[in-house]
């Protein structure tokens, strides 16, 4: 299994480089090195083998301290410093871990016990496949986050087939999405498993158009796993081309809906980029479809987010779980070995089912299935996928009336004639005889979610009505 890989090529402890951050790279002998001390630290001081969580912004020691958490049996809960400590406690309460990395073990403590030269080597793996490899929290429809449990075997089915598709060997791979997000997984498992450099653009440099442009450069890649969204933002930039990356030979897409648009650009500036499309929920570790984008897409089609993956079953059912006929629109139902072992603690819900004598996840998504191919329409439900991130405007709403002044709330997603979410808007009735600002709420509210979480607030009287006495969400976003 991956683990195995990846152990075996930690261990010839080569000079290649393993990990870039911040124009300082580290090799994969220091990165065995790192492993090893991180991983006799938490078999020593974590007896029980109870989950870790690993806290920081891409550091180097959080993708070390993944590897031994792995290797020593443990499951590890990634999370970004970016996201506010109310919500960071919600999930310590949650998975009431035994150590925290980067907070309880501060970053110069981990540093000191990983840097350690004295070093023993690593000879038992001790996570089997059925275990929980990750947690990653994704946004509840409750206001609390809600943890999904990826096994070792969901996540090595995962890497098998991305390195199968992707034909990655000893290349430079970008990372784009914090490890929290689980965009983050192909990248930093394809790399290690294929001797690759794990090329990292960190959240300050995404804030600075000239800092992404001269990184990209510096990194000579090969492969970017990343949003649609990202890559829409580098092309606003018409230097975002050939000459700028000239060995970027493939893009794989995950996270939201791709655009023709956003094809048709990078074949203007890449005459022979390989795109990649793919769909999965976090529920489904990371991906179950890819198709490869190898030519324009016309304007009535529909683009395509791929063929299954071999172990995995892909259905088309109506609302009482009957199949629905090729071509026809319904809820897609996954099955098979990406499907994860449910969510962390007693969380009610319906997705997780058996379907014919598989475990299966009913994904909320709508889509058909064409000659074999799944194309993805939109969501049936509240969520939507905003900048590659999966977000139920329900959890926004909660936590927008947890703010003591507001008295009534409607969050709602704002999308384009294509059905792709521009921005996300809350319009908000306040209290009686309160006066708060639009910046003043946005301000409150992100130290209760996540940045990327936060709309755009609008202060109205009233919701206007439909004729079924329902606020008219249609006639609100006009107004705004």
């Amino acid at each position: 299994m991956i683990l195995d890989d990846i152990l075996k090529i930690l261990k010839e402890k080569s000079e290649d480089k393993a990990y870039t951050i911040n124009n300082e790279s580290y090799s994969y002998k220091q990165l065995y090195k790192f492993v090893c001390n991180i991983y006799h630290f938490l078999l020593k001081e974590n007896k029980e083998k109870r989950p870790i969580i690993v806290y920081g912004h891409k550091e180097m020691y959080m993708k070390a301290t993944f590897i031994a958490c792995s290797l020593a049996g443990m499951t590890y809960i990634p999370i970004d410093e970016s996201i506010p400590n109310q919500r960071v406690e919600q999930i310590i309460k949650q998975v009431n871990p035994s150590l925290s990395i980067g907070k309880d073990i501060s970053k110069e403590e981990i540093y000191k016990i990983m840097n350690k030269e004295d070093y023993s080597e690593i000879n038992n793996i001790y996570l089997k496949p059925n275990d929980i490899y990750y947690i990653i929290f994704t946004s509840g429809s409750t206001g609390i986050p809600k943890g999904v449990k990826v096994t070792y075997k969901n996540l090595d089915s995962c890497i098998k087939w991305l390195k199968n598709i992707i034909k990655i060997d000893k290349e430079v791979i970008i990372n784009q999405a914090n490890f929290s997000f689980d965009l983050s997984v192909a990248d930093l498992y394809l790399s290690l498993v294929s001797q690759s450099e794990h090329f990292i653009i960190n959240n300050d440099t995404m804030l600075d158009f000239n800092k992404i442009f001269e990184q990209l450069k510096k990194s000579n890649a090969n492969i970017m796993v990343a949003t649609p969204s990202f890559i829409d933002l580098l092309l606003l930039d018409k230097s975002f081309n050939k000459e700028l990356m000239p060995k970027l030979h493939t893009i794989l897409f995950c996270g939201e809906k791709l655009l023709k648009s956003t094809i048709s650009k990078l074949y203007s500036r890449f005459n022979n980029i390989k795109i990649i499309n793919s769909y999965g929920p976090t529920e489904c570790t990371f991906a179950v479809t890819s198709y490869g984008i190898n030519r324009y897409i016309d304007n009535d089609e529909d683009i395509p987010v791929g063929i299954p993956k071999k172990d995995v079953k892909i259905y088309i059912i109506d609302e009482n779980k009957n199949l629905i006929e090729d071509e026809k629109i319904g809820e897609i139902l996954i099955t098979g070995e990406s499907v994860a072992d449910g969510y962390l603690g007693n969380i009610k819900n319906n997705s997780f089912i058996q379907y014919n004598g598989a475990k299966g996840y009913l994904t909320g998504d709508l889509g058909y299935i064409k000659n074999g191919i799944l194309y993805y329409k939109e969501r049936k439900d509240k969520q939507i996928k905003f900048k590659g991130y999966r977000i139920e405007l329900t959890d926004i709403e909660k936590n927008i009336q947890k703010l003591n002044y507001i008295d009534k709330v409607i969050v709602l997603a704002n999308k384009n004639k294509d059905n792709k979410v521009i921005n996300i808007v809350a319009f908000v009735i306040l209290k009686e005889n309160i006066s708060k600002s639009e910046l003043e709420i946005k301000y409150d509210l992100k130290k209760e979610i996540p940045e990327y979480m936060c709309p755009k607030i609008k202060i109205v009287s009233s919701f206007p009505l439909n004729k079924n006495g329902k606020c008219d969400e249609k006639k609100l976003l006009e107004e705004f």
